[in-house]
């Protein structure tokens, strides 16, 4: 099983940010969550092994050392992790004290430094209150803790930004000794504060694509970027059509049959309000299995798809393949009995694809 916990506050909200998250949590709003969220983990049903657990909003290291400690305390004992399940948290710069580290590295097993740019000017554009010298500190600090797995996210396409802005960033986060890399586009999200504002040009989000594919760590997945053995396995698990737990306001998770979405409010979560429920049929739920994972650079297999629940016939995929093909461009895709991907235009694509092929 793979569990997403949602961490919903955030010191102040990102102008392009459409993720659920409460600015400037007032007093006692925290420890709410966390009484809110242990009930949750004790009416969990038994499940199989923990294989991934994933903390992420929000800023999940707002919280204080002493709250952190409870939600580490409280998810072991509820999901117990073993010295094989790949634990990760999302960490924002400016809210990284030394002490907030090491208490990291004692649970985590991947941490993920959201730092969009290294330089000042575009995180103030993207409305990023961090300033330059606790970014600094930040990487410095976990440099030193040697987190078995270090990820840097990166935001791209910022308005003002060129191509050659870009390629440093890219430059200086491979040059901290990470093992994974996040580049995602600037996309102007509906209900972002910042949304009408934060146009990207698409010519030079298709030109900083290209320069991410060179950035030293390979393309694993469309926005994901890793040294090898080194990808995101809850990531992974999930687009695979692994089942996922969601615990937290605005956590989504998939049982096998129904996509549960809790409340996308903390005070509907906090007083219980049912989960919305959407029951998906079998074969809706294959093609997209089906669709999400040929983001991925290494795409589907027979053999991998087999493992897919109540998979249907490896040739029926192959030929939902060259129907979607033929209704794009061929060129996108390299289909053979053996592997279905994207290439790398069709990569650039997916959503297009995606939408053929649901």
């Amino acid at each position: 099983m793979n569990y997403y916990i949602h961490v919903p506050f955030c010191r102040s909200k990102c102008g392009y940010c459409a993720f659920y998250s409460e600015a400037a949590p007032v007093p006692g709003a925290v420890d709410a969550y966390l009484d809110r969220l242990e009930f949750q983990f004790e009416r969990l049903e038994p499940a199989e092994p923990c294989e991934t657990v994933y903390f992420g909003g929000g800023t999940p290291t707002l919280l204080s050392e002493m709250q952190l400690e409870r939600l580490f305390s409280m998810t072991a004992r509820a999901l117990r992790p073993d010295s094989e399940t790949e634990i990760s948290i999302e960490a924002n710069p400016e809210t990284l004290t030394v002490p907030k580290i090491a208490l990291l590295r004692s649970f985590a097993s991947r941490i993920s430094l959201g730092v969009q740019s290294f330089d000042a000017r575009f995180r103030a554009t993207l409305g990023r209150d961090c300033e330059q010298a606790a970014l600094e500190r930040a990487i410095e600090r976990v440099a030193a803790a040697r987190f078995p797995h270090w990820s840097c996210d990166l935001i791209y396409a910022i308005p003002g930004q060129e191509p050659a802005d870009f390629e440093r960033d890219l430059a200086r986060a491979v040059a901290l000794g990470i093992d994974h890399l996040s580049c995602y586009s600037l996309t102007p999200e509906e209900g972002a504060r910042l949304a009408d504002s934060l146009i990207p040009d698409e010519d030079d989000a298709a030109r900083m694509w290209e320069l991410a594919g060179r950035c030293g760590l390979p393309r694993y997945e469309i926005s994901n970027y890793a040294a090898p053995g080194c990808e995101c396995r809850h990531n992974r698990n999930v687009w695979r059509g692994g089942l996922l737990t969601g615990l937290g306001p605005a956590a989504a998770g998939f049982d096998g049959t129904d996509r549960k979405s809790e409340p996308a409010s903390l005070a509907g979560w906090l007083r219980g309000d049912p989960p919305e429920i959407d029951a998906i049929a079998p074969a809706e739920r294959l093609n997209e299995i089906f669709a999400v994972n040929l983001r991925t650079a290494s795409g589907w297999t027979p053999e991998l798809w087999a493992k897919v629940p109540n998979a249907d016939a490896w040739d029926a995929r192959v030929a939902a393949a060259r129907r979607a093909a033929a209704e794009t461009l061929p060129e996108w895709f390299d289909i053979s009995p053996e592997r279905i991907t994207l290439s790398d235009s069709g990569l650039l694509f997916w959503n297009t694809v995606a939408e053929t092929i649901l």
